[in-house]
């Protein structure tokens, strides 16, 4: 008798814990999709603030809204000037000038792209030039990394 009551005993204490690690381990899990689908959602919205600064940056011939999202180094490939690798600091001058150059009459983006880690856009930048205005195609590629969205590439040709 004493033996059927530890086995009884034994056995509810096991389904007991299982059923309780079971649950724990359905809401751990719970917690961790919700904290992910949160961190998505602040990732995808630093990403499109990053593509809004760059075209009112763009669009007011604004390079400071630009150049907070440059890394140590950034890939230019601008019209008029040599395509590579620049500083920072290199790029914003750049930049400025291309600005300077190209009186911007408006930009607009046409498409754009997000992965996990990586983003990409595409747009116009016209400009002008006599009597009429100039198009040129601008893309504009962004890196995740540290919490925050890099632009790692411009080309404006």
């Amino acid at each position: 008798m004493i033996r059927n009551l530890i086995t009884i005993f034994c056995l509810s204490f096991i389904i007991f814990t299982t059923d309780t690690f079971a649950k724990n381990a359905f809401s751990i899990e719970k917690y961790d999709k919700k904290d992910e689908l949160k961190d998505n959602r602040l990732k995808h919205s630093l990403c499109k603030q990053t593509f809004k600064d760059f075209a009112k940056g763009l669009s007011n011939s604004n390079v400071s809204l630009i150049t907070i999202y440059f890394e140590s180094e950034v890939y230019l490939n601008l019209v008029g000037t040599e395509k590579g690798y620049y500083s920072n600091s290199h790029a914003e001058l750049i930049l400025n000038e291309f600005m300077n150059y190209f009186k911007v009459f408006s930009f607009k983006y046409k498409r754009s792209h997000r992965s996990d880690n990586y983003a990409y856009a595409s747009g116009v930048y016209k400009y002008n030039k006599g009597s009429g205005t100039v198009e040129l195609q601008v893309s504009i590629s962004l890196k995740y990394n540290k919490n925050k969205w890099y632009i790692n590439q411009i080309n404006i040709n």
